[in-house]
């Protein structure tokens, strides 16, 4: 009798809602996988699903009613679930290929990631190797691999990769406030723990390249059109490159390759010595660009300076005048904002809204004329531009380019030619600021930039403009499709990159802001965000913001700085 009451509930029906506004009805019991093979296949494939507010992969099974969101890797948590996995797919092609060679991911690169083979001879991978890697992975994908998922306990996890020879994987999930671990399983290759969730398949990664790039390789992985990517199968950016392998050269000088290695600095003790060598690294980077401008000079008379939100622009660019004050130069600064058009003459963007992001709304002719005749010696009055009434309104008091001056020009759009193309290009050097993060959790986990941007965003948003956490998560891919549009694509354009991340930073701070993501409830849109922040920055151990120099890029974000920064 049981044995029948038992049947009858595994045969009853529950309702599904999908967020497209479709709906079902499906056994108890039934698997994601199983649900999506019943329903219209959507555009791109998915590769996981949110379950009731919840990640879930798609062997999860719904034994109650549920409302279902397909994720594909045209989103943000899609996309690093499309990464992840390819990089795993990745490793168990080299350890199938190369035993003898240790896989590296060292960091974002266009649409793609640069990885590393290394080996005790420091040698390069080959264009026919990378090409073998390559025709493994597809088959792989061809063969519809399973990548499976087993939950250990956390202490067996650390044993196990003690076992592995792996202290630094251990180390951070010994960090790990869960008592279980997932791990995942190739299908004839290696088990592994990889900070995220994962494809069940090989079979639904088959969009990536595989690509021989300087000393190591470019995994390339499909844009990303929710962010306003377009297809960069061809793009390399190569200066973004010259100025990542010098933040690894930091790292290795520093003896801080991986958040293992923060993680134990502070504990022993370090950290201040840290603190001061990392800031002398970046003060000698500025000093560089500084010699070189100083060298062109007085042919060269304008600094365009452009970079993503948060990078710490407005400190480097103080930190410059700084510098050039100390070799006789005197910076004249204007601000791009204050040449906006006036609110009623602002482009509206595809949805219909106002679009202060794009080029059009500012008044190009003017800008230029003003740079034009401040260069040849004339006398200006600059536009002000009153963000309140949506007007320019006043002009300052007439300036005049001094033989011992240069012009810094800060903004969205400083790097894209056509803001300045009046201007001669014997004339004119452009600067990228952007905090190019260079530390892994391990060997195939680096730190996203994008996220060390996010952090620094969400401190100085709950501090200077009283915005709650949920706020600043919600508006952040809006944030990230401008800098897309209007910033990345003209990268490679700069005469110079600056890297603005610290490699201590973010234990700085954490304390500053992890309260605020353990406010937003699950009911919030950006619930899953703040956890996976939350998770992440977890693994680093605090340090004291007290030993930070007050002329640091990072107290823009503290509150401390000795310049005006807003």
């Amino acid at each position: 009798m049981n044995k029948g009451v038992n049947e009858e509930k595994m045969a009853a029906q529950i309702n599904i809602s999908f967020a497209d506004g479709g709906q079902m009805s499906a056994k108890r019991g039934t698997r994601l996988q199983q649900l999506l093979e019943l329903v219209e296949q959507p555009p791109l494939t998915p590769i996981a699903a949110i379950v009731n507010g919840d990640m879930q992969e798609l062997d999860y099974p719904l034994f109650a009613d549920s409302t279902v969101e397909w994720i594909d890797y045209n989103s943000d948590v899609g996309w690093r679930i499309y990464r992840r996995s390819l990089l795993f797919v990745l490793l168990n092609a080299c350890l199938e290929l190369f035993p003898e060679r240790r896989l590296w991911v060292s960091h974002s690169l266009g649409e793609g990631v640069f990885c590393m083979l290394e080996d005790d001879n420091a040698s390069q991978p080959t264009a026919a190797e990378i090409l073998a890697l390559k025709e493994q992975m597809r088959r792989y994908v061809a063969e519809g691999r399973a990548i499976g998922r087993v939950d250990i306990t956390r202490d067996d996890a650390i044993a196990f990769f003690r076992g592995e020879g792996k202290p630094d994987k251990a180390e951070l999930l010994a960090r790990r406030d869960d008592g279980y671990v997932s791990l995942y399983s190739f299908e004839g290759g290696c088990s592994e723990y990889f900070f995220g969730r994962m494809a069940g398949s090989a079979r639904c990664l088959h969009d990536f390249d595989l690509i021989p790039f300087e000393q190591g390789m470019v995994l390339q992985l499909p844009a990303r059109e929710y962010l306003g990517c377009v297809d960069n199968q061809h793009y390399r950016p190569q200066q973004l490159q010259t100025v990542l392998h010098e933040t690894h050269e930091w790292s290795e000088l520093l003896g801080v390759r991986t958040v293992a290695d923060l993680n134990r600095l502070i504990q022993n003790g370090d950290f201040t010595e840290l603190v001061l060598i990392a800031e002398t690294l970046q003060e000698r980077a500025l000093h560089r660009i500084v010699d070189d401008i100083y060298a062109n000079f007085p042919q060269v008379r304008l600094l365009l300076l452009a970079g993503p939100s948060s990078s710490g622009k407005t400190t480097t660019t103080q930190r410059l005048k700084i510098q050039f004050r100390t070799i006789g130069i005197r910076p004249l600064t204007i601000s791009m904002d204050d040449y906006f058009l006036d609110r009623a003459a602002t482009p509206l963007n595809e949805r219909g809204k106002k679009d202060y992001e794009t080029l059009r709304a500012l008044d190009l002719p003017r800008f230029n004329s003003d740079l034009l005749r401040l260069l040849g010696g004339e006398e200006v009055r600059l536009p002000h531009y009153d963000f309140i009434s949506g007007v320019r309104g006043g002009e300052s008091e007439p300036v005049r380019l001094e033989d011992d001056q240069i012009i810094i020009v800060e903004g969205i759009h400083a790097l894209n030619e056509e803001l300045s193309q009046r201007i001669d290009k014997r004339r004119k050097r452009k600067m990228f600021v952007s905090a190019l993060t260079q530390l892994n959790f391990d060997a195939y986990s680096p730190l996203s930039a994008a996220d060390n941007r996010l952090i620094r965003r969400l401190v100085r948003d709950v501090r200077t403009r009283d915005l709650p956490a949920a706020s600043t998560l919600e508006h952040w891919n809006e944030v990230r499709r401008g800098e897309h549009i209007n910033i990345f694509p003209f990268q490679e354009q700069a005469d110079y990159f600056f890297n603005s991340s610290l490699i201590y930073e973010l234990p700085v701070l954490r304390p500053l802001f992890e309260t605020q993501l353990q406010s937003i409830d699950a009911a919030s849109p950006c619930y899953l965000e703040a956890k996976r922040l939350l998770r992440c920055i977890r693994y680093f151990e605090p340090a004291p913001a007290d030993v930070v120099p007050r002329n640091s890029v990072l107290q823009e974000f503290l509150g401390n700085s000795i310049f005006s920064v807003g």
